[in-house]
């Protein structure tokens, strides 16, 4: 008997998000976010992530260029201030496209 084990390798990268960057995102959904722990906000990344515009921005080049990934949040923890999120590079190129850059607010 032969066993064949398939090593999965998740990248992801760590970024932050502070309660006013998490309100902004949450205008990109029809329904009002509650957030109110690390479960809360990384559901509600995961439902974001699903509407990525996966080819269309050529975010394919963090993976299959023809499959979005199955999931974009990999852990969500609570710092004082935010969250810090443990997501797809991917998924960070996009929400850096809509969130505002503090040059934005001036």
């Amino acid at each position: 008997m032969t066993v064949i084990y398939a090593k999965i390798i998740i990248e992801f990268m760590r970024v932050k998000l502070n309660s006013e960057q998490l309100g902004k995102l949450s205008h990109y959904v029809p329904f009002e976010v509650v957030l109110d722990g690390p479960r809360d906000v990384k559901g509600f990344l995961e439902i974001l992530g699903h509407n990525m515009p996966w080819d269309e921005m050529g975010l394919g080049k963090f993976g299959d260029a023809l499959k979005k990934p199955n999931r974009v949040t990999f852990s969500v923890e609570s710092v004082d201030g935010g969250f810090v999120c443990d997501i797809h590079p991917a998924f960070a190129c996009y929400l850096s496209t809509i969130l505002p850059t503090p040059e934005d607010k001036d």
